[in-house]
């Protein structure tokens, strides 16, 4: 499933853009198995349907849309209510992976030692350059039904 700036409502794309334009889809995927010739396989296919207890894989997608490099960037995702954050599970090459457990006012390394949910997490570019693409994303357990994905 891909959306642009649609699956949270709330994604923002924020920092200095000394030069440059950055571009963002989301797409969310759910993993299961599969058996190929004997071998048991772990795959991420793209989400048709949410329920209580799943957990999901949000996969933001980012392209430079410019012939200039950009600098200093961050991508912010918050959290939904009635989901929670799996701890550990931010990923993204080029970028620092971070946390807030205080409404994004405020943002750690993930270390797994706050009992408090985190409320949004952050990826850091020094720089993206010219015309580069590249993916970042977290996983996220659903707790309630009434999650706000996929409105």
């Amino acid at each position: 499933m891909w959306m642009k700036y649609g699956l949270l409502c709330l994604l923002a794309l924020s920092g200095y853009l000394y030069a440059g334009d950055i571009e963002l889809t989301m797409r969310a995927e759910k993993e299961s198995t599969i058996n190929v010739n004997g071998e048991i396989l772990t795959v991420r296919q793209p989400v048709k349907r949410i329920n209580v207890g799943d957990e999901l894989t949000l996969v933001l997608s980012y392209t430079n849309t410019s012939d200039d490099d950009t600098f200093n960037i961050h991508i912010d995702n918050p959290i939904p209510a009635g989901t929670r954050f799996v701890l550990g599970s931010g990923f993204g090459k080029e970028a620092s992976f971070l946390v807030s457990y205080d409404g994004g006012l405020t943002y750690v390394d993930d270390i797994h030692i706050h009992k408090k949910p985190v409320t949004h997490v952050r990826w850091l570019f020094d720089s993206v350059p010219a015309r580069a693409k590249g993916e970042v994303g977290f996983k996220l357990h659903i707790e309630r039904a009434n999650h706000g994905l996929l409105r």
